[in-house]
């Protein structure tokens, strides 16, 4: 816990935060005897961000807003617009927009954003979860850096709901922030394998955090789950080899697996398997697993979660992660995260909703399960991705914004 709560303080992509988050890691590799790296890449990143939002007809109002991260800037004036609630702001509701600022429930993934820009939208606000107050999110920069900048803010749930009973028709939008390219990074280290060097088990986690925010559950939780876990087999070492990976600018659309993949591309197929970690400790929460893998990982973890007696809810699913780029690229994986603490991406992600009984449930589970795969006289299990999982994958990859290699003949 003394390491959570030193961590736990915002790590934005691209930031002196992050940078001072990778060093602090990197220094805690060193002390139990292992040699990181730091393996940098260039990001898009943004500070000093500012909305404001007021309702000008039929009645006036001023409500909270923050601004969408690298969405671009308004005049200093703001925008003045008639307002159109367009439902999740998917494309089929993307419609008789023009001239229009757009409230939405979601953000509508690249093809909503790519629409968005087509139809002439001069602006967007987005609806945040109930509960969960303003979130500091930000646009993938797959998106802008293919369609161009559309200035956006969050608003609370309650808010936007205010917004659509009293039936505000016109509003004014201001967004400013500071956008601009710099480095983010991953630190790896690796502890070879004492008879299987060449089969690779990653072991990741993101230690990034959203703007402003200090990401104790996400994922600073899992950041410290995973350094535990080198400290254990760093004194036990591994028949197979086990490279770690704390990964950069995850929040900022993935951006340090997708160098890592790039970086690492000769290696892959050796990667046998991905451990993910991402979100854990909540005192309050439940235990799942995202299974892009075989379904003899999800049968094995089924009966693995009933032999510990945590609840673990095991599912094939793709999850929101680290896990895809290395699902693109055909590595199976599991990614394990404790949901149901404070509400992510919001001032509430800290330390007072978790505890070391809570961050040990999990973490003893996924320490184990790492170790008979690492362990393992053969290894358990295929090096396979279900067809159905590989087509989500893909969907989200695109959703994202990101043109994959076999269709960029066609763009």
């Amino acid at each position: 816990m003394d390491f959570l709560k030193r961590i736990s303080f915002p790590r934005l992509g691209g930031s002196e935060g992050e940078k001072k988050a990778a060093e602090m890691i990197a220094d805690e590799l060193r002390a139990i005897g292992l040699d990181p790296r730091i393996e940098e890449f260039e990001i898009w990143s943004f500070a000093n961000p500012v909305a404001k939002l007021q309702v000008l007809e039929p009645y006036t109002a001023d409500i909270e807003a923050s601004a969408l991260g690298l969405s671009g800037c308004t005049p200093p004036e703001g925008i003045e617009a008639p307002l159109k609630y367009i439902e999740t702001g998917t494309v089929e509701f993307i419609n008789d927009v023009e001239g229009c600022i757009t409230l939405a429930t979601g953000n509508g993934g690249a093809k909503g954003y790519e629409r968005s820009k087509k139809k002439g939208v001069l602006g967007r606000i987005l609806i945040g979860r109930q509960g969960a107050g303003l979130f500091n999110l930000a646009v993938n920069s797959f998106q802008f850096e293919r369609f161009g900048k559309l200035p956006s803010a969050w608003i609370r749930y309650e808010d936007g709901l205010d917004l659509i009973r009293r039936g505000a028709t016109k509003v004014r939008l201001f967004v400013s922030q500071d956008e601009f390219k710099t480095m983010s990074r991953n630190v790896v280290v690796e502890i070879p394998g004492t008879s299987e060097p060449d089969e690779i088990i990653l072991v990741g986690a993101h230690f990034d955090s959203v703007y402003d925010i200090d990401g104790a559950h996400d994922n600073a939780a899992g950041s410290v789950t995973i350094l535990e876990m080198a400290r254990h087999f760093k004194a036990n070492p591994p028949k197979r080899t086990l490279r770690f990976v704390w990964f950069g600018t995850e929040e900022l659309g993935l951006k340090g697996s997708w160098a890592y993949i790039e970086k690492h591309a000769s290696e892959l197929k050796k990667h046998v398997f991905m451990v993910n970690v991402d979100v854990a400790g909540g005192i309050i929460g439940t235990n799942n697993a995202s299974v892009m893998a075989s379904d003899k990982v999800l049968n094995y973890l089924d009966v693995m979660g009933k032999e510990y007696g945590i609840g673990l809810g095991a599912r094939s699913s793709i999850y929101s992660g680290d896990c895809i780029p290395l699902g693109h690229k055909g590595v199976p994986s599991v990614t394990f995260a404790r949901g149901g603490g404070g509400p992510i991406h919001t001032k509430a992600d800290t330390v007072h909703d978790i505890d070391a009984k809570h961050l040990a449930m999990l973490g003893d589970f996924v320490l184990d399960f790492t170790g008979r795969m690492a362990n393992a006289v053969s290894f358990p299990f295929p090096r396979e991705i279900p067809e159905s999982i590989k087509k989500q994958t893909r969907e989200y990859i695109e959703n994202a914004g990101k043109v994959l290699e076999e269709n960029a003949e066609k763009k």
